[in-house]
């Protein structure tokens, strides 16, 4: 902050503290904002545009969710709050999906992030994190039961991040190999 008390603070909430800041009047040459995808909550962000952009893609739909390329602004948390609202394995490959499916995944998408934001809209910024958690289902609640179904919330850990979801709801009552702990059992 400047002496007259001008300015602004910066939060990195991540846990790899990363961060860049750029003063600029074209955001668009910005790496980062360059790369983005479309905004999911746009009015053109439609079925359609989602299918096609789903179309391109054979990997697993947890992935294609948080590619900040793809579709911008989905990270881990809301992946997994999307694909429980949808029913889906975050395993499930993109290039299965049927039109059923993709239909209830761009309606659980933007149902999803629409709550989200207005759950958020003129909450101070040191209560956001409170506020988002306290709006997910499944993520960040391993071991909790699941508000849909009642059964509990497992988790598949990464080495760099984890996913929730809920076994009854997603995967046909199947758990979902987690490898780290796996290895650990053997």
């Amino acid at each position: 902050a400047l002496e007259t008390g001008e300015g602004f603070d910066l939060t990195e909430a991540g846990t790899q503290k990363r961060l860049a800041v750029y003063v600029t009047e074209a955001p668009q040459e910005i790496p980062g904002i360059a790369r983005l995808g479309p905004d999911p909550l746009a009015p053109d962000f439609d079925e359609e545009r989602f299918a096609g952009l789903l179309a391109g893609e054979r990997r697993q739909i947890k992935g294609a969710l948080r590619d900040q390329g793809l579709i911008a602004g989905i990270g881990n948390a809301y992946s997994d709050e999307i694909l429980h609202a949808a029913r889906m394995s975050p395993f499930k490959l993109t290039s299965s999906l049927t039109k059923e499916e993709i239909h209830g995944l761009h309606r659980a998408l933007r149902e999803t992030l629409t709550e989200a934001v207005e759950r958020s809209r003129g909450v101070a910024a040191g209560r956001l994190k409170a506020e988002k958690k306290s709006g997910l289902r499944v993520h960040g609640r391993t071991g909790e039961p699941c508000p849909v179904c009642g059964d509990t919330i497992r988790e598949v850990s990464f080495a760099d991040s984890s996913l929730q979801y809920c076994p009854t709801c997603q995967t046909g009552g199947k758990p979902l190999a987690d490898r780290r702990l796996s290895r650990l059992l053997k």
